[in-house]
């Protein structure tokens, strides 16, 4: 779980309390984006990981799965050569 799932979980649990400040909510809807952009990324690997196993192309395969390893660890994909 990354911090802004934790942070967003926070935001919840604190709306259902009270009414968020206006910063809040500014928070929350930037944990919602950053939360969509993850789920997209990990629903593409997924589904590249899926295509390289059709193929059988083991090394687009871990190239995958590395970035994916990424994507859980730090929330972010590693930049890609030009």
């Amino acid at each position: 779980m990354l911090p802004v799932h934790e942070r967003l979980a926070e935001l919840f649990t604190l709306s259902r309390l009270r009414q968020l400040t206006a910063s809040e909510e500014t928070e929350q809807q930037q944990c919602l984006q950053v939360n969509a952009t993850y789920c997209w990324e990990m629903a593409r690997l997924q589904n590249e990981i899926l295509l390289a196993e059709q193929t059988t192309d083991t090394r687009w395969h871990q190239d995958i799965c590395a970035q994916l390893f990424e994507l859980r660890v730090t929330g972010r994909l590693p930049k890609r050569p030009k």
